[in-house]
């Protein structure tokens, strides 16, 4: 009488197992979507070296484009599994339903996640990159939401490969290095003097200190560590947030207050955007400390800001390509460091602003210049290109 028991037991709990998969998959996407919103982008130069190679091989492409196309790819991957999760989610919900639900809300909350992580609302290239992210991964989703191996075995590659390839602070060589750096440089400081002088010098030190520390080795890390330490010297305290640690110098009132001395081209937050943007690029990428230079531009285009300014993007620009030519690779590490030992001038770093436009509000900006992709924009930025090429330091 009792021996149906069994089996019925069993195919129950079954069905409530799978009844509570939908749930699960739902704290998945919650988890995810907090990863997504804390943990730094995937950055080109967090490319594991075989991987670079590898691409390089099959592909047939240039060593930065190898790096490019690995970030572009993780970063693809990793706002994809929103709408793969979200499938699985609403895997009880009907198909016809659930396609317009999943279909809506994974771009959406892909874009939601970008603009947390960023702490600026994307730029349009990034939105788009969002939005095709989002979509393409609730298409998929929801074209393998009846095989439940193969949703399952596609999460796991998926996580398996954002998590190789991200990387989640600075490492604890840099943080050393660069903290190590910057207790030199502060410690040096007492007779750095006001002004473009003391932009040079304060360059010096932290690249003469960074060549005394490469012993003959790739100085690419010695380098990387200056640019961080007067990043966060110069710039801002907070910069090396973006990679989600702290470069605790100890002796920051001291800093700030070096750094009201310190200009650029004759302007204290021009030698601010340089470094800020030198010091991101160390630690995310130049395109993205590029783009955190426009959106604060845009932000300060609005009423109450200081306006559109291209001579800060200049400067913004110009420390990004700084941290590009001093860590390219080992040869132009060294070639720096020997540059620097002989001599700064501000000439080789930053170009000549005359002549640049400032203080356009958002309003003029968009009637006269045609916004970010307007014609006289794209001419302005093309004359930028122009006089930072004549910059020696930044090739």
């Amino acid at each position: 009488m009792n021996e149906p028991s069994a089996p019925l037991t069993a195919e129950s709990s079954s069905v409530r197992s799978l009844s509570r998969m939908p749930l699960i998959w739902g704290g998945f996407l919650v988890l995810w979507f907090i990863v997504l919103c804390v943990v730094p982008d995937p950055r080109p130069l967090g490319a594991r070296e075989w991987a670079v190679s590898g691409l390089r091989s099959i592909i047939g492409i240039s060593e930065p484009a190898a790096r490019a196309v690995a970030t572009i790819a993780l970063r693809g991957v990793g706002l994809a599994l929103i709408g793969v999760l979200l499938s699985l989610a609403l895997k009880r919900v009907r198909l016809t339903r659930a396609a317009v639900l999943v279909i809506v809300a994974a771009p959406l909350l892909a874009v939601t996640a970008l603009w947390i992580n960023y702490g600026y609302f994307p730029i349009t290239p990034q939105f788009r990159f969002g939005v095709a992210s989002g979509v393409l991964g609730a298409l998929l989703g929801l074209a393998l939401r009846r095989s439940h191996k193969a949703l399952a075995a596609l999460v796991i590659l998926a996580v398996g490969g954002v998590a190789w390839g991200t990387s989640t602070g600075v490492s604890d060589d840099l943080y050393e290095a660069a903290r190590a750096t910057g207790q030199y440089v502060l410690a040096n400081a007492g007779d750095v003097p006001k002004g473009d002088d003391g932009f040079a010098r304060l360059l010096h030190l932290a690249f003469t200190f960074a060549e005394d520390n490469s012993h003959g080795t790739d100085a690419r890390l010695p380098n990387r560590a200056a640019i961080l330490a007067l990043g966060v010297i110069l710039g801002e305290q907070r910069v090396a947030r973006v990679a989600g640690r702290k470069v605790d110098l100890g002796r920051m009132k001291e800093a700030r207050a070096l750094r009201r001395r310190i200009t650029l081209g004759g302007r204290g937050d021009l030698s601010q955007h340089f470094w800020v943007s030198a010091a991101l690029a160390v630690v995310s990428d130049a395109r993205r400390s590029m783009t955190v230079g426009i959106t604060k531009e845009l932000m300060d285009a609005t009423p109450g800001g200081s306006g559109f300014s291209f001579v800060d993007l200049t400067a913004d620009r110009a420390g990004g390509l700084f941290t590009i030519a001093a860590t390219r690779n080992a040869q132009a590490a060294r070639a720096m460091q020997l540059r620097i030992r002989n001599g700064v001038t501000i000439g080789a770093f930053f170009p000549d602003r005359t002549g640049l436009p400032e203080g356009i509000s958002r309003d003029d900006f968009h009637s006269e210049y045609g916004g970010l992709g307007g014609a006289k924009t794209k001419e302005i930025v093309e004359e930028i290109q122009r006089r930072l090429a004549t910059c020696e330091g930044l090739r």
